[in-house]
């Protein structure tokens, strides 16, 4: 194969190598739902607001969230160790975050505050594997790359990631804030409109429980770690091998 440095490819190549990398297309697209996913999160201080009658109660969503988050961020690399790799964790994850999400549904149309927390600080126990292992996964898309094209494309993928975060952050923002001007939500009204309210109820109960059973079914395609293992066996290759052909990845 081919060898080529990636400051030596034109900019239009090398996105069109990344293109041609399906679990990095798979990858670009998560990132844009699980940044959708935090915006329709951050209506939770609406929610509170307006339907549970106390803005204060979202700093308690907000650090049962916290909380969770950094205490399965900090054993996740034992964990992934002991699930032999990202794949099944991460999908399980996201089957749990979801179920999480049903959870704080059916707290939610329950009225016990209580038990949204609980199914809040689950669902965030989900979601955190794919968090914490994202640049894990791009590593591994790079390496598919270069073991696929002979192309090493490492700055430009984690650059474009990059961008991908700040894109979909936008999007998902702008997308909320759409939805709620036209259900004719009023800024600081005492009251909101029915639909507004419905609004909410779609965009904090219902939205979220869409999105992870949405980035479920794709990581459920990102089975990037075994297709690397497979062209190594096939190549009879380690990755020690890999580094000294391709330079460290």
């Amino acid at each position: 194969e081919e060898r080529a440095e990636e400051s030596k490819l034109t900019f239009m190549k090398s996105l069109k190598l990344l293109l041609k990398n399906k679990y990095y297309v798979i990858i670009c697209i998560t990132y844009i739902f699980t940044q959708i996913y935090a915006s329709v999160i951050g209506i939770g201080t609406y929610y509170a607001k307006y339907i549970l009658g106390n803005e204060g109660l979202f700093s308690d969503l907000s650090l049962a969230i916290n909380i969770t988050m950094v205490i399965a961020l900090t054993v996740l690399p034992i964990v992934i160790q002991k699930m032999g790799g990202m794949y099944k964790l991460n999908v399980l994850g996201y089957l749990v975050a979801a179920l999480g999400r049903v959870g704080v549904l059916v707290a939610a149309y329950m009225g016990s505050f209580p038990l949204m927390l609980a199914f809040t600080a689950v669902s965030t126990l989900g979601i955190a594997p794919l968090q914490g292992d994202l640049n894990a996964l791009i590593a591994s898309c790079s390496e598919y790359t270069t073991l696929t094209t002979g192309y090493r494309l490492d700055g430009m993928m984690y650059s474009c990631s990059s961008l991908g975060i700040k894109i979909g952050g936008a999007f998902g923002t702008a997308i909320c804030g759409w939805i709620l001007d036209a259900a004719g939500y009023v800024e600081n009204a005492a009251v909101q409109t029915t639909a507004t309210i419905n609004t909410l109820h779609f965009l904090y109960l219902w939205a979220p429980i869409i999105i992870c059973v949405a980035v479920m079914f794709l990581l459920t395609r990102l089975k990037v770690e075994k297709a690397n293992a497979d062209i190594l066996a096939e190549r009879n290759m380690t990755n020690d091998d890999v580094d000294t052909v391709y330079g460290n990845i």
